[in-house]
């Protein structure tokens, strides 16, 4: 149940960094080592599974490997502008310059979004895994599959949440590296917000679960 555990540790903190506008400054940045941390250690207790996916590639693997390189692709982004920008752990590590720079800033504030889609897809592609692992590690699976259906209300609830996270969010202009600061969504208390980032997160990996079973499964 390690794995599990870390998984939701890392969601956690995703979702806690990216929750910064209700963060003291200083607090971010060390969520964002932290998060770092927690990525690269998911990564090598899983790095024997990521390179097994080389072998008898699907097109499923082949999805896997590219939603897992963009992931980490995200996460050096992320961790390097971050140091760039660090006013508090790292502030004397990148020039004046690099500090000030607005693609650094803009890349800083659109590559979290991006890496919400890969965390949703990410989950997705093993969706029935941690569905598993948690039921089995609460001794869910009698009520689960007695309530099944009221679970999968839930989730079609939460991905709507989702949709509405994609508007008040800015999202496309988010990801496009339009330089946005706040948005209607960082104008609502703390624990919506933190509701409207799981919704988008669920909505990525919902999607991406549908499209694994729907698609892969038949070839």
């Amino acid at each position: 149940m390690k794995k599990l555990f870390l998984d939701v540790i890392l969601l956690a903190l995703f979702i806690a960094a990216l929750s910064f506008h209700y963060l003291p400054k200083n607090l971010h940045e060390i969520l964002g080592v932290v998060m770092t941390v927690a990525v690269v250690v998911h990564f090598a207790i899983n790095f024997r599974r990521f390179i097994s996916l080389s072998k008898k590639v699907t097109p499923k693997k082949l999805f896997a490997i590219e939603v897992n390189i963009a992931l980490l692709i995200a996460t050096a982004i992320i961790l390097f502008t971050g140091v760039c920008m660090s006013n508090f752990l790292f502030p004397d590590t990148a020039s004046p310059a690099f500090r000030r720079n607005m693609t650094i800033h803009n890349l800083h504030t659109s590559a979290p979004y991006i890496m919400m889609i890969l965390i949703g897809m990410h989950l997705g592609l093993h969706w029935r895994e941690i569905l598993q692992r948690f039921l089995n590690f609460f001794g869910l699976e009698e009520l689960y599959q007695r309530y099944k259906k009221f679970f999968q209300a839930a989730m079609i609830i939460l991905s709507l949440i989702g949709v509405a996270s994609l508007f008040l969010n800015r999202f496309l202009a988010r990801i496009s590296m339009k330089h946005i600061f706040a948005t209607p969504a960082t104008d609502l208390p703390a624990p919506i917000f933190v509701l409207l980032m799981i919704g988008g997160v669920t909505l990525f990996a919902l999607a991406t679960y549908l499209v694994v079973e729907k698609i892969f499964k038949r070839r």
